[in-house]
């Protein structure tokens, strides 16, 4: 492989949709399974998704010479849901709105392979 293929595979925003495939898939197994996941599960896919945010958010801002805002942490933690889908529409116009799809599709569509998955090979899940 080269450097740029291995750029593009471990670039901020595959490691985000992976994440959050991943981490979905397990949150839906802790549901079907458990009633919920553990507060631990819940603390690192919090964290993590504010950081691969984050790290997407600052890697395409520089690449799009776009100002990021002031206090980018705060941000991100409790306005992730609405500045992301805002970013994404300015920088990339109606392409945006693909790009929030996608990420919709990745975070319901791995909460149902997951639950769906414990519900078929879990013994004892009716």
């Amino acid at each position: 492989m080269t450097n740029s293929a291995l750029s593009r595979i471990f670039s901020p925003a595959v490691l985000l949709y992976v994440f959050v495939v991943i981490t979905q898939i397990g949150h839906g197994v802790y549901v079907v399974t458990e009633g919920g996941a553990p507060a631990s599960f819940t603390l690192a896919n919090t964290l993590g998704i504010v950081w691969l945010i984050g790290w997407w958010l600052r890697r395409d801002s520089q690449r799009r010479d776009f100002a990021g805002v002031y206090d980018m942490g705060l941000f991100l933690y409790i306005l992730w849901p609405f500045i992301m889908p805002y970013y994404l529409l300015k920088t990339r116009g109606a392409r945006g709105l693909l790009v929030v799809l996608g990420f919709i599709a990745a975070y319901v569509g791995g909460y149902l392979v997951g639950g769906l998955t414990a519900a078929l090979f879990v013994p004892g899940i009716e």
